[in-house]
């Protein structure tokens, strides 16, 4: 296994923008991220029977859903029910008229603060999306929201971090989402209005606080699960499918 670039984790799929596989990356002991263990995507809304196939044929057996049901509603998963693929719906803010933001119960003053508003108080829904990658060790999983880039974002963060990434890719791989998504900015702005429109950026400052808080309140993304209820050998499992 060796270090994949940027252009090399961006899948081939025309339908979905910034899609990608987390494999690639280098661990702070020496080994890599394993290709093929984790996609992170945009919404799947309008796949194109080639993309489809492309993802079927990658070997994505398994999406989480990360979305509100309103965002569901407007922009339903074109994966689901593909042949033998599971279908999970996880949403992450526990709000149904959320709408790439939370749109009630917590206040936020950019989309760091969010980020670590997102781990200290959804904690269930994490514990959902890990349990769910536990029970699908050894397959492909593809997990997105609607961007691709904050709660698809956060959750990519935590399984890097439990990899033992250095924070610097942690940190790049956040941010690239803004430039992978800008052939879609518009179709994200309708749903953020202009008003919001500063929530479809991806300034690495906002991961950059969401770690430095994950560690001073959690150690770790391994911390963070032992919080959320994993045990040591569960979490090692993880680790074990995530790397190579």
């Amino acid at each position: 296994m060796m270090y994949l670039t940027r252009e090399e984790r961006l899948l081939d799929v025309e339908s979905i923008k910034n899609t990608r596989d987390l494999g690639g990356y280098e661990t702070q002991e020496g080994s890599f991220t394993h290709t093929h263990r984790y996609v992170r995507a945009a919404t799947p809304a309008h796949l194109t029977e080639r993309d489809k196939a492309y993802l079927y044929d990658y070997g994505v057996r398994c999406i989480v859903d990360l979305r509100s049901q309103y965002e569901i509603e407007k922009a339903p998963n074109q994966m689901r029910g593909y042949k033998d693929i599971e279908y999970f719906h996880v949403d992450i803010f526990g709000d149904p008229n959320a709408t790439l933001v939370p749109q009630s119960g917590v206040s936020f003053k950019d989309m760091g603060d969010l980020y670590c508003l997102m781990l200290d108080h959804f904690q269930n829904s994490f514990r959902k999306v890990f349990q769910i990658f536990l029970e699908h060790l050894d397959t492909c999983v593809l997990f997105h929201c609607s961007a691709g880039k904050d709660r698809t974002g956060v959750i990519a963060a935590l399984l890097l971090d439990l990899a033992g990434c250095h924070m610097y890719d942690i940190v790049k791989d956040y941010s690239e989402s803004y430039e992978n998504n800008q052939e879609i900015y518009e179709e994200l702005l309708k749903l953020a209005n202009n008003e919001n429109a500063h929530y479809l950026m991806s300034d690495p400052i906002y991961m950059m606080k969401m770690m430095d808080h994950l560690y001073e309140q959690y150690g770790s993304a391994r911390g963070y699960l032992r919080v959320l209820g994993f045990q040591d050998e569960d979490i090692d499992a993880l680790v074990h499918n995530l790397t190579i």
